[in-house]
Formats: C-alpha cells, structure tokens, sequence
C-alpha cells in the first residue's frame, strides 16, 4: 500500500469521526418522554359486616317444617366501570360469581350445616367512587334433613367473604 493511499484512509477515517463527535455532543432544544399508568382491575366491598338468620319466620327454625329454612343479607361493593366480581366463601381459594359453600355453624356441642350463597346482584361496576355501590346477595339455607336432627341450640359462624375482579 502506497503512503499516499494510507494518507488518504487516515484523513477520511479522521473525517468521519469528526462527524460522529459532532453528533455525540450536538444539543435540543427538545426531548420525548413516554409516560405511561396500569390501573389494575379491582372490586372491594364498602360494608363491613352484616347478620344473617336463617330461619322459617320469627327469627326460628321450626324443626318440624317440611320446607328449607332460608335468610339473606346484603353486602355493597364496588368494581371500576365494567369489571365485574366474583366471591369466595371462608377464604376456600377459588372465586366464582355466584360462589356457594356449605358451612358448618357451631353449637355448644353439635353443628349445623348451612349452604350459602353470594351472588353479585348488582352486576358489574360502574367505578369505584362514592355512590358507585352494587349489591352482594347472600342467601342461606339448611334443609330438614339437618335441622330435623338438631340438637335445641344457637348456631353460628362468622363467615369471611371474599371480592375480587373477574381476571
């Protein structure tokens, strides 16, 4: 390779890192930022707590009824605008709507099976500000064929029910 040749690499190698040196400290008058949020699905409940009892009328179980001894309550949520909730009964792991589990309600010596349901009768959310609520219905039932046999008692059970939104 001839000197003149090497001399003429060398100028446009240095040429071309002049170029590159200017762009590595030219300066904007601008910049972008990319500015993002997730707002994950969510639905909690605005009661706290509230009782149920299961009876044929008059706060009573007749245990000589042929039909099953029902009760029900009411428990408000919210889920942001088009989410909608499902529910798990004494925290069994698994959600659904509508979510149903038997319970055991403890008495002095015995329990007393109950079925119970949580549907969401409200439907799906509308957000979650104030004024937004939705109603969780929760029934309960114990059929004849377990208050027949029960021993005369007071039974119960605080029962955890559990909201979330439908993934």
């Amino acid at each position: 390779m001839s000197t003149k040749m090497i001399r003429n690499m060398l100028m446009a190698a240095l040429a071309l890192m002049g170029l590159f040196a200017g762009e590595a400290f030219a300066q904007a008058s601008s910049a972008t930022v990319t500015v993002s949020a997730v707002v994950p699905k969510a639905c909690r409940f605005y009661t706290a707590s509230t009782t149920m009892t299961i009876a044929h009328g008059g706060g009573l179980i007749d245990p000589s009824a042929a039909g099953n001894a029902t009760g029900s309550a009411t428990l408000n949520y919210r889920c942001q605008a088009t989410v909608s909730p499902q529910f798990d009964i004494d925290t069994s792991g698994t959600y659904a709507s509508p979510k149903t589990a038997t319970v055991n309600l403890a008495g002095t010596a015995t329990n007393l099976a109950a079925d119970i349901t949580v549907t969401a009768t409200g439907g799906a959310g509308t957000g979650l500000g104030a004024g937004q609520d939705k109603a969780a219905t929760i029934g309960g039932v114990i059929t004849p064929a377990n208050f027949s046999v029960a021993a005369p008692d007071t039974y119960s059970k605080v029962v955890t029910i559990g909201i979330q939104a439908i993934p």
